[in-house]
């Protein structure tokens, strides 16, 4: 499992191209990462859960980076992992989320990118190769900065 864990994470480390995978929207729509990812913007990914204390902590330091550049060329997308669609649905209302969301995404996802943990934030250029990893706090800020301007 170890192994599998490393090879994933080094097929999507910084300077490789996106992986992309299918879920559902909040409305039940299929949705693929590569409907955001690749098409020119820069997107923000953030990997969470509503279960997820520091998940949900991040949520004014998306809220304050996607205030400033939703407008610009970029993009935030939230994926909910490993929850329950009302849950994340009752999350999103109570931390005021209002960018895109995929939900019930399970373990595919995660699996996708071999994350072990969340939160997870990922970086990706607008021609969907990825720029960071990891991101949280004032370091996700500075990135997504140093990236847009």
């Amino acid at each position: 499992k170890i192994k599998e864990l490393t090879d994933k994470q080094k097929k999507t480390a910084v300077g490789t191209k996106f992986v992309d995978f299918e879920m559902q929207t909040p409305d039940g729509k299929s949705v693929k990462l590569s409907d955001y990812v690749g098409k020119g913007k820069v997107v923000l990914v953030d990997f969470w859960a509503s279960w997820c204390g520091w998940c949900r902590a991040e949520f004014p330091v998306l809220k304050e980076v996607y205030a400033k550049y939703k407008d610009q060329n970029f993009e935030l997308l939230g994926i909910a992992v490993n929850d329950d669609r009302e849950k994340t649905l009752k999350a999103m209302k109570e931390d005021g989320v209002t960018w895109p969301q995929i939900l019930n995404t399970g373990k595919v996802a995660m699996e996708a990118y071999g994350i072990a943990g969340i939160p997870e934030i990922i970086l990706f250029a607008p021609d969907g190769k990825i720029l960071a990893r990891g991101l949280r706090g004032d370091e996700l800020k500075a990135k997504v900065v140093e990236v847009m301007e």
